[in-house]
C-alpha cells in the first residue's frame, strides 16, 4: 500500500502525513484547510472561521492556545454544530493548551470530541 500512498501522496508512508501548522499571533480569519492552529497572540485573539463549503467535507482543523489568554473562534454565519447565533463562539479560558477540533461536513462546522478549556454560547 504504501507504493500507492507515494504515487497518489507523494509521500512513503501514511504515517509521513502531517497537518500543516497556521499561527495565529493577532485576530484575523483561519484560513480553512486540514491544519492546527496555534494561538500565539499574548492578549485575547479573536478569531472568525467561515462557513465551508460542501467540497470541503472531512476537513479538519485543530486550535490550540499557547497562551494563557481567553481566545474567541466565530464560527461566522453558522455557528458551531449548527447551532447559528446561539452557539457560534467559543471563548477560551485562560490557559495554555487549551483547545478544540472542528470538522466541515454539509456546510457546517462539527465540534469533534470534548473541548478542552473552551465554551460555546
Amino acid at each position: 500500500m504504501s507504493n500507492l500512498l507515494n504515487l497518489k501522496l507523494g509521500v512513503a508512508e501514511a504515517s509521513d502525513l502531517k497537518p500543516s501548522v497556521q499561527v495565529m499571533a493577532d485576530a484575523g480569519a483561519v484560513t480553512i484547510k486540514p491544519c492546527v492552529v496555534v494561538i500565539t497572540k499574548a492578549t485575547a485573539a479573536a478569531l472568525t472561521l467561515a462557513a465551508p463549503t460542501t467540497a470541503q467535507n472531512g476537513t479538519r482543523i485543530t486550535f490550540v492556545s499557547a497562551t494563557a489568554a481567553a481566545h474567541t473562534v466565530t464560527a461566522t454565519t453558522i455557528g458551531f454544530n449548527a447551532g447559528d447565533a446561539a452557539k457560534d463562539v467559543g471563548t477560551f479560558g485562560a490557559a495554555i493548551g487549551n483547545g478544540f477540533e472542528v470538522v466541515a461536513y454539509g456546510g457546517e462546522w462539527l465540534i469533534v470530541g470534548t473541548p478542552v478549556g473552551v465554551t460555546f454560547a
